[in-house]
């Protein structure tokens, strides 16, 4: 199984809106230190998913990496 590259909170938004400009990060709509990454139509619904991001380079537990994919319907190797 091929392993998944660690990405910093930064990296993680910069290649959402690299891959779809339409991807917005709010900070101040989830709890505490959340980021909720939205995006406006993923076949025909809006979606969005919390990011817990303690600081911009805080790196993203690969936990959250596999359900931001499925959530957006993004590419399978999308985070390789």
């Amino acid at each position: 199984m091929p392993k998944r590259r660690v990405l910093k909170c930064r990296e993680l938004i910069r290649l959402l809106k690299d891959y779809d400009d339409r991807f917005e990060v709010y900070t101040k709509r989830g709890k505490g230190s959340e980021r909720m990454i939205y995006h406006p139509d993923v076949n025909g619904s809006a979606r969005s998913y919390p990011l817990p991001c303690h600081g911009e380079g805080a790196t993203v537990r690969k936990g959250h990496l596999s359900p931001i994919r499925r959530r957006f319907e993004l590419p399978h190797d999308f985070f390789q």
